[in-house]
């Protein structure tokens, strides 16, 4: 029971990294909030929603926009929201008005499409849960940090309860307690397309 708890809150946690509101309760400032924020991170014009026929050229709008001196870089990355995801796939598959022709990627479609990993313009597309519909991050690896603290018992804890032997029900308790923060160091290495 601890373990599907956990994993419910892994896949908040995976929210509060991107998205986070740190006005809310039990979250903090995501990536994409802090970026929106920030004057210096390159934010992509002409935001509009992600189809199949625009998927390309907003990709490619994100990826004129990544400076010269990361572009290259070997842990620059293109973080995207599953919606963009399954229209770079599709469009890839030759299912998209100016997409790569009725038959996509080798001839295959979309079946070119079993799960290997995605790249744009030789950049790694990576999904990231977590993230709002039409909405992509460029950055490098190594600009993004998490951090937890872990200083003392007091600041991460994870209980399982058994109340039969308090009350006397047959319920349990679980309890997750931790602090956590994103950040990045660079603002201008980061590119941002939020619709």
């Amino acid at each position: 029971m601890l373990a599907h708890v956990a994993g419910m809150a892994a896949a908040q946690m995976e929210t509060n990294i991107w998205e986070g509101n740190g006005a809310s309760s039990g979250q903090f400032d995501g990536l994409v909030p802090l970026a929106l924020a920030d004057a210096t991170v390159n934010d992509v014009a002409s935001h509009a929603a992600i189809t199949s026929a625009n998927v390309i050229d907003k990709l490619g709008a994100c990826v004129d926009l990544v400076p010269s001196t990361v572009y290259g870089a070997s842990d620059l990355t293109i973080y995207v929201s599953r919606n963009i995801a399954k229209a770079y796939i599709r469009a890839l598959g030759g299912f998209a008005t100016g997409g790569l022709g009725a038959n996509g990627v080798d001839g295959k479609g979309t079946t070119f499409f079993a799960g290997q990993n995605l790249s744009f313009d030789g950049i790694p597309v990576v999904v990231a849960n977590g993230m709002a519909d039409d909405t992509a991050m460029v950055a490098q690896t190594s600009n993004l940090f998490f951090g937890c603290g872990l200083l003392s018992d007091i600041n991460a804890e994870a209980k399982y309860i058994d109340m039969s032997e308090i009350d006397g029900s047959q319920n349990c308790r679980i309890i997750l307690r931790m602090s956590a923060g994103v950040q990045y160091a660079i603002g201008s290495d980061v590119v941002l397309y939020h619709a």
